[in-house]
């Protein structure tokens, strides 16, 4: 059996096809792991690693072409096999496997599960001069539980032929026009985080945003657990306006959907692709996942994330051609590092992670 198609055999049999976060900039390296470089594992020797690799649905293609078959072909003993998937269950995984037998060597996590990665101890540090492509994400977009991969704001998608003047704002989402026409996430919490921004409050008073959907409960004519489903119903005018993620609403608006979008006056919420590399690997291990975040971080890779996925670049060096992602709402948005700084709010995932549970509770105590 070819290397490649036991590790996939294996990846899907653990993994239950999940996908996981990736590399932690600031998290602690224990001692499973040695440091790259240390007695054994000399700078510049070769690298011999099969790596499992674990991402969101969808980025397979993206991340076959342009980092892991060139990583490949530059190192020969370096093997790599992507798998697709959910990222709680992947961490569920991750987190059930035992120091020195992960179930992945790294691969995506979102902003909550990144910092909670930490708090469980599942990421190792990185070493800054192997990933020098991180030194152009700006600090102020920079998560210390993992190296941001691309940024997707979440702001608000809406029906242009029904509402033909857009919205300016989250409070805009409680209008008694909208009765019966809004569309929320059970899961995703970026909406009642924005909410309490909204009320004036920091995101970690989110009772206050909830509060807020309360009173506004009877606009609430959907609740979504994909985002097929939303554009969809979007699309045929069943819902006119949601929390939503801007790449996918760009996406199908230039399939042809009528789609909009909006980002906030108080910011859309920054949704940040984490990379990790996981704890208690080998030393080649390691060195392989570091090119390999580098290679993401590269301006060729996040060039092609932009044109295949329409995601904001995190290297700051990268110039997109953003014409060809005009729809609108978005005028004057570019799909810039520079851009997502001005036009997104950087929640405090730390405290989301922490209090995810009573988060959930609150949505489903208030509004549900």
């Amino acid at each position: 059996m070819e290397r490649r198609n036991f590790l996939k055999i294996a990846a899907l049999s653990g993994l239950g096809m999940v996908a996981t976060g990736a590399l932690a900039s600031c998290a602690p390296q224990t001692d499973s792991a040695p440091a790259p470089g240390s007695s054994g594992d000399p700078a510049g020797s070769p690298i011999n690693a099969d790596l499992i690799f674990t991402m969101f649905p969808g980025y397979l293609a993206l991340l076959t072409a342009n980092v892991f078959d060139p990583l490949e072909k530059e190192h020969p003993g370096i093997d790599i096999e992507g798998v697709e998937g959910s990222a709680s269950q992947t961490y569920a995984q991750l987190l059930a496997s035992p120091s020195g037998s992960r179930s992945m060597h790294g691969g995506m996590m979102n902003d909550a599960l990144s910092w909670s990665g930490v708090e469980d101890g599942l990421w190792q540090q990185m070493t800054p001069a192997e990933v020098p492509n991180i030194a152009n994400i700006p600090e102020t977009l920079r998560n210390d539980a993992g190296t941001p991969w691309v940024f997707n704001g979440f702001g608000i998608s809406y029906n242009p032929d029904k509402l033909p003047n857009g919205l300016d704002s989250w409070t805009d989402l409680y209008s008694p026009s909208l009765k019966g026409k809004v569309a929320l996430w059970p899961a995703h919490l970026d909406a009642y985080l924005m909410a309490a921004v909204a009320a004036g409050v920091n995101e970690t008073e989110i009772e206050k945003g909830i509060e807020a959907w309360k009173k506004a409960k009877d606009n609430i004519g959907m609740w979504v657990t994909s985002v097929a489903d939303l554009h969809q119903a979007m699309d045929r005018g069943e819902i006119w306006a949601a929390p939503d993620f801007l790449s996918a609403t760009v996406r199908d608006a230039k399939a042809g959907m009528n789609l909009a979008m909006s980002l906030p006056a108080e910011g859309a919420a920054l949704n940040s692709y984490q990379l990790e590399v996981v704890n208690g690997i080998s030393n080649d291990e390691n060195r392989a996942m570091e090119k390999l975040i580098d290679l993401c971080l590269d301006e060729a890779a996040q060039s092609e994330a932009f044109k295949t996925q329409y995601l904001t670049p995190s290297n700051s060096n990268v110039k997109v051609d953003a014409s060809d992602a005009k729809i609108k709402g978005l005028e004057n948005y570019n799909f810039t590092a520079a851009d997502a700084e001005k036009s997104f709010y950087k929640p405090d995932y730390k405290w989301v992670g922490e209090n995810k549970d009573k988060i959930t509770k609150l949505i489903e105590d208030n509004l549900k």
